[in-house]
């Protein structure tokens, strides 16, 4: 899975036109930057990348067609990533507009909140164009859920702390997905009968007791 393709292509789910959303490093940001003088955009950054440890409990072995092999792999890891929305507005008079177009971020993601990653990299689909696919062609897309994050004010003022900046209007989202496992690293026989020979109880042979 390619992370740039993924939040490139969840900017145009949600601001098809690019009017809205500016992919930006919310902690590079400052009040100098001549970028923003007259966009007023709502910027865009990944704050953290952790691994989902509640996935972490998989096979190192998968079954091949092929009932008489098995095929050692590396399990896929599981990640959730901390996507942060804020109102960036550097004119006092562009505030509102700036919290409108937050406000229509917050409504899509109430009405979108899962979405479909081809594993091809060539698309991300909202849920009701999933379900408009063939079985078949569902089995190409890997599930991606966007999650909201309530932060009270001393989890916040922490959040901006370590930004380095000052608080901006924000929504915190949480994006769960996984990553597809893109090779096989070694095939086995699968073991289809054990059989146990007990050594005989010879006191003659030290070796041989029981």
């Amino acid at each position: 899975m390619n992370l740039r393709t993924l939040i490139e292509s969840l900017c145009k789910l949600v601001d098809p036109i690019g009017a809205v959303i500016e992919t930006v490093n919310i902690s590079a940001l400052n009040d100098v930057d001549e970028f923003f003088e007259t966009a007023s955009p709502v910027i865009l950054s990944i704050v953290n990348i952790e691994e989902d440890h509640t996935m972490k409990n998989q096979s190192f072995y998968l079954k091949n067609d092929n009932q008489d092999q098995i095929s050692g792999y590396n399990p896929n890891q599981y990640f959730i990533l901390s996507l942060l929305f804020a109102s960036y507005n550097k004119s006092m008079n562009t505030y509102l507009d700036g919290i409108d177009k937050l406000n229509k971020i917050l409504v899509f993601f109430q009405q979108n909140n899962s979405f479909f990653y081809k594993n091809d990299n060539t698309e991300l689909i909202t849920e009701e164009s999933f379900t408009q696919k063939s079985e078949t062609q569902k089995k190409n897309y890997q599930r991606v859920t966007m999650e909201s994050v309530s932060l009270g004010i001393e989890q916040l003022n922490q959040m901006w702390s370590y930004l380095g900046s000052k608080y901006m209007p924000s929504m915190l989202y949480k994006m769960r997905f996984h990553m597809v496992q893109e090779s096989v690293v070694s095939d086995e026989k699968v073991i289809t009968r054990v059989r146990i020979d007990l050594l005989e109880n010879d006191k003659n042979n030290h070796g041989g007791e029981i």
